[in-house]
């Protein structure tokens, strides 16, 4: 049965809240100047460089500007990110847990089984489009090769873990049919990021479709080769 530990997931204050609970208008909106609390440091940072990314793109995120942003010191982000890639993954790790968590929510929220797993791949792709700035760096250029960032790596691993592991609960269940979860969870993954990024990019359009209806669609052709086969 498909199913995921919420709790897990939830927002915490140090690392994940970056206008967790917002609604997407003023995630998209908050302004980059603040005023940097004592004791908040790595998270007004994190802010900073959520709002820089949003407003300029990859190529506005630096130490500088961050702590420009920020209202602190040149030397201030460097008590938390030895450079610029430590940045960016601290950026990434943070957007996961928030996408992990958006994707617990959608599954705990209505019946389990098949029709949890639809509410969960859709959420996934309703985070992307929310936070195309944030979704381009966690699956972009600048982090490629996460052996350096192991803190990264697994907030990677934990949101790929909820697909692979509730793939393996609805097998379980026989709602799905033999094979190994981790493949099944890598072409789920693969078949979204896909129309993730076309639709990103604004190459959907030519389908005549919606996202939704696209993400629909999807979705029945993965279960249809994914599902039990009958019992003769």
């Amino acid at each position: 049965m498909f199913s995921v530990n919420i709790a897990k997931l939830a927002c915490r204050v140090d690392v994940v809240n970056i206008a967790c609970g917002m609604p997407p208008a003023a995630r998209r909106s908050r302004p980059t100047q603040r005023a940097y609390h004592h004791g908040d440091l790595r998270q007004a940072l994190l802010q900073a460089a959520v709002d820089l990314l949003r407003t300029g793109g990859t190529e506005a995120l630096s130490l500088r500007a961050v702590a420009r942003a920020a209202g602190v010191s040149q030397t201030a982000p460097y008590r938390h990110f030895a450079d610029r890639r430590a940045l960016v993954a601290g950026v990434a790790q943070a957007a996961f847990a928030r996408m992990g968590a958006a994707i617990g929510w959608a599954v705990g929220r209505g019946k389990p089984g098949l029709p949890a797993l639809r509410r969960g791949l859709a959420a996934y792709v309703r985070f992307a489009e929310m936070n195309p700035a944030e979704y381009r760096v966690m699956f972009g250029p600048d982090l490629a090769g996460l052996d350096d960032l192991p803190e990264l790596h697994r907030a990677a691993v934990s949101v790929f873990g909820i697909l692979r592991d509730g793939i393996a609960g609805l097998q379980q269940g026989g709602a799905l049919g033999a094979g190994d979860p981790g493949t099944m969870a890598i072409t789920v993954w693969a078949t979204l990021h896909g129309l993730v990024m076309l639709s990103l990019d604004g190459q959907t359009a030519v389908t005549g479709r919606s996202r939704k209806a696209l993400v629909h669609a999807a979705t029945d052709l993965l279960l249809t080769g994914m599902g039990a086969t009958p019992r003769q």
